[in-house]
């Protein structure tokens, strides 16, 4: 599954046989969490939000091949755009990206979407503490895929774990819908 922008802007997802899953309506899809078990979870995709374009590509592709799907997004302001259309299991976050950078980026997601967990990637030795303590965990941008998955996955269920009351709301939500 790959994202990509055409002339228009608007986000195109496809999976590997070329079937359309972009919304139609344009609006956010609502999305009822009360019934997903870990395994659908597992086939939310990730969103890896880089402005190397080659990091991107080789970071998606990695994770696809290793059966995970994958959006990419090559800046905050896109990033922000994919999460309004799509649900995802948790963003990569690059820190160092022109216009909104990583830290902007994080807030946004925040503010917008509290229940998705944010990893920072960085090849940034100095990376404020105010970040550090927004996001949920932070992988070296160098980091493989075989590497990164490891820790994604230690850290999603970190997150699972201190975020219970955050899931049973969702599940409250989604009953009530």
């Amino acid at each position: 599954m790959s994202v990509s922008k055409g002339s228009d802007r608007k986000p195109c997802v496809s999976s590997e046989h070329g079937t359309d899953l972009s919304a139609s309506s344009g609006k956010a899809p609502t999305v009822d969490r009360s019934t997903e078990t870990e395994n659908d979870a597992r086939l939310k995709p990730l969103l890896f939000v880089d402005d190397e374009l080659a990091l991107l590509e080789a970071r998606s592709l990695g994770f696809e091949m290793i059966g995970y799907p994958a959006f990419t997004a090559s800046s905050g302001e896109e990033a922000l755009e994919i999460l309004q259309l799509h649900p995802v299991r948790a963003v990569v976050l690059d820190y160092l990206m022109p216009g909104m950078d990583g830290e902007e980026t994080a807030k946004r997601i925040r503010e917008q979407h509290a229940d998705i967990p944010i990893f920072l990637s960085s090849g940034c030795c100095s990376v404020p503490k105010r970040l550090l303590d927004m996001v949920d965990g932070s992988v070296n941008k160098s980091t493989g895929p075989e590497a990164l998955l490891a820790n994604l996955e230690v850290l999603l269920q970190r997150v699972r774990e201190a975020r219970p009351t955050l899931v049973a709301g969702e599940r409250a939500r989604g009953q009530s819908a």
